[in-house]
């Protein structure tokens, strides 16, 4: 009897636990049933090519999509789709809209317009954009266009932010405490992009008008002359330069170099330099860079300094101490070769100090009015001044037909030829122990013999 019963209630579990399986089957299947009819295929999205895909089909959309439509519009009550109605409305007014998660540009002393009245969707579109910032057109300055005429962006050369139309790029679109809205005042707004020349700032010496300001002399957005510049070179330079202005139209010479393309620019840096007056190289350098070979000047030919300094065996003294600008001017003068006083061009000139200015800027004039000395000169026989012999007169010889005023191969500057007309006349100078001998071709050999001052 007792198997008997355990076989019944076995029987009446399997039948209890096969109907609550039945019954969590149909609640299981309940439930899917309306899982799939909430997922049916026929029910559209509101991003649905069909409905408002347009609106997100860009490569950025709207981070607030993202997290559902919702988060900017909501159902006025009313079943949607309904063709005609607006069945959604925004959550908030633009601009309360947008600074639920952004913050507001509207509190700094200059405002931008749009930004000012929160016109936010006047530049940005609120769903997706071919852009990060998505503006409603792209280049950025397309949306900037809509309300800004730039004529000054329209001359040949533009500057590369206004090429590429990225306006944003120095300037703010919101807000600044800067004028015209830029992210920084130049010239820090012009060095975060041009990194020579914030590595120039350091220099021993700047142009106060780069320190300054970019803009005296460069345009912001656009240029007919290279670089942006307002003006090509020299005139640039002597609209604040007006003393050099002055003496470039009173000189009778003025040096090539600021008459060649580049002008001004070949020896100056116009931003910052390691050396005095913003020089591109160290004086003698600088003049050498292009006096290293012959140049013709009409129908004059310069000699190849760098060529005459390298096979001197004496050195002017001038060019040693004070550079070629010793003598010469390196802009413009009143005489020849750009010297800056006075001195004969030709072999002879009247024996006076006025004549021979430049000589006498180191030497003492006495050298060619004292007939006798014994300390004036080295050049004495005796107590003969060979100088005062030389040079005195109506018919002085110029300094130039014995000495060189750069270089010589010779003691003293002396010449190996001096010109007589057409004939370059040997000098055959000799250094003795107390004086020398020459013995040109204007006469025989004749030496001359210091008396030493005791």
């Amino acid at each position: 009897m007792a198997d008997i019963f355990k076989s019944q209630k076995d029987s009446k579990l399997k039948y209890m636990f096969r109907k609550i399986s039945s019954l969590l089957f149909v609640v299981f299947l309940f439930g899917a049933l309306n899982v799939l009819a909430q997922t049916d295929s026929s029910k559209k999205s509101c991003a649905d090519a069909s409905c408002h895909g347009n609106l997100v089909a860009n490569e950025v959309v709207h981070d607030a999509i993202k997290r559902g439509c919702e988060k900017c519009h909501q159902s006025n009550g009313q079943e949607h789709p309904s063709k005609g109605e607006k069945n959604f409305t925004l959550t908030k007014q633009v601009p309360q809209l947008c600074y639920s998660c952004h913050d507001e540009n509207n509190t700094m002393s200059h405002v931008h317009p749009p930004v000012a009245k929160g016109a936010c969707l006047e530049c940005h579109t609120p769903h997706s954009s071919p852009e990060s910032n998505l503006l409603k057109k792209y280049p950025t300055a397309q949306v900037c266009y809509q309300c800004h005429k730039l004529e000054s962006a329209q001359k040949k050369y533009k500057h590369a932010p206004v090429e590429k139309g990225d306006c944003a790029k120095c300037h703010d679109p919101h807000q600044s405490e800067i004028n015209k809205f830029l992210i920084k005042e130049p010239p820090a707004l012009c060095l975060k992009c041009h990194d020579k020349q914030n590595e120039q700032m350091s220099m021993a010496h700047v142009h106060p008008p780069f320190q300054n300001n970019c803009l005296n002399c460069h345009n912001q957005h656009s240029s007919n002359e290279p670089k942006l510049l307002d003006m090509t070179s020299p005139n640039l330079c002597l609209y604040c330069h007006e003393d050099m202005q002055k003496k470039i139209e009173k000189a009778t010479t003025v040096h090539g170099a600021l008459t060649d393309t580049r002008s001004c620019l070949n020896c100056h840096s116009p931003h910052a330099s390691p050396q005095n007056k913003f020089l591109l190289a160290e004086p003698k350098e600088l003049c050498l860079s292009c006096h290293n070979k012959s140049i013709s000047v009409g129908t004059r030919k310069l000699a190849n300094i760098e060529q005459t300094l390298k096979k001197s065996k004496s050195v002017h003294g001038a060019i040693e101490k004070n550079g070629c600008t010793g003598c010469h001017d390196p802009h413009a003068s009143s005489n020849p070769s750009l010297l800056l006083k006075a001195m004969p061009t030709g072999s002879y000139a009247p024996a006076n100090k006025e004549n021979f200015g430049l000589c006498f800027t180191c030497h003492k004039s006495e050298i060619i009015e004292k007939q006798t000395t014994s300390s004036i000169t080295n050049f004495r026989n005796g107590e003969k001044n060979l100088h005062f012999v030389h040079v005195n007169g109506d018919k002085g010889r110029s300094c130039k037909i014995c000495h060189n005023p750069h270089g010589s191969p010779n003691d003293h500057l002396i010449n190996d030829t001096a010109p007589f007309g057409s004939w370059e006349m040997p000098l055959k100078y000799k250094v003795l122990e107390n004086g020398g001998s020459c013995a040109p071709g204007c006469h025989t050999e004749r030496k001359y013999e210091r008396v030493i001052a005791k």
